[in-house]
């Protein structure tokens, strides 16, 4: 467990709430080059138009009690301390390539319904990266799953009628994440939704290092049309047999991302941390033109 950061007791909708939070100012420093004054929190993550940095303050400072990556300063800034963990080389890291299937967008009222992960280590000290093992399942999402996702994804409610619940899977998928890279494409979909599952066991959080392959791809292969799994696997000679299944899709993206690392490793990105900063500017120069757009 000791992946998961605990933020002390909360009810499950504080929880959500929270995690929520957490997510978008962590954006927002790694878009700012990791330090960010409180004042641009109130304003920019909470619409006040005039923040009381004393009150944002006690708030930072309770939101993140147990991240000791996110620091509080003197000088009422907030700052995201380096993670040893991000310096570590590509080669070398071990990841976990995952997908989810939900009922839904919203990972505060919908749940997961499949979940599949792949690891990718080495199998041999001198061997190269490779797929070595696999978590793969269906999930009783504890809630009816509309017909719109049913004719998306193709799983019906019948089909998850026997099986785990989250809370019954949670340890192992836990465990067999350990501390190791969650890649997905769109990585923040598949982390907030599973957030939010093990949240509403447990009251905490992954805290994970997180490469996605979406972003990445934006930099790698900015001559695509679009950025969209299928679309990638079929530009890499990737094969996909069922788009919206969870373990095709985690499948591929692990196949896409090992090609990938290659590809990095030609551009001269050989650690953990260079990899999200690459796929950090890159995401940073869409939304600076996104907004001069309304300029």
């Amino acid at each position: 467990m000791g992946v998961v950061l605990h933020y002390g007791p909360m009810t499950t909708t504080s929880l959500l709430n929270d995690l929520a939070l957490r997510d978008d100012i962590v954006a927002l420093l790694e878009q700012n080059d990791r330090r960010i004054p409180i004042s641009l929190i109130g304003r920019e993550i909470f619409r006040f138009r005039n923040p009381r940095v004393a009150h944002l303050r006690h708030l930072l400072l309770r939101l993140f009690a147990d991240d000791p990556r996110l620091v509080v300063r003197e000088d009422d800034y907030l700052e995201l301390l380096p993670d040893e963990r991000e310096f570590a080389p590509l080669s070398a890291s071990e990841y976990i390539v995952l997908d989810v299937e939900t009922t839904g967008m919203n990972p505060r009222i919908d749940r997961v319904m499949e979940i599949s992960a792949f690891r990718i280590a080495r199998r041999e000290p001198r061997t190269p990266l490779s797929i070595t093992d696999e978590f793969t399942t269906l999930v009783h999402p504890e809630r009816e799953i509309p017909p719109a996702i049913t004719l998306m994804t193709g799983i019906t409610n019948e089909m998850v009628a026997r099986a785990p619940r989250f809370c019954e899977i949670a340890d192992e998928l836990i465990a067999f994440i350990g501390s190791r890279v969650i890649v997905a494409h769109n990585a923040s979909f598949d982390t907030n939704f599973l957030n939010a599952e093990i949240g509403r066991i447990y009251g905490q959080r992954l805290g994970n290092l997180c490469l996605c392959t979406l972003k990445l791809s934006r930099s790698l292969f900015p001559e695509l049309a679009n950025h969209k799994l299928p679309t990638i696997a079929y530009y890499l000679g990737i094969e996909m047999e069922n788009h919206h299944r969870a373990r095709d899709d985690a499948w591929a993206t692990a196949k896409m991302f090992l090609r990938m690392l290659d590809l990095l490793e030609d551009r001269g990105i050989g650690t953990v941390f260079e990899a999200m900063e690459f796929h950090r500017k890159r995401s940073s120069r869409r939304a600076l033109s996104r907004q001069n757009r309304y300029l």
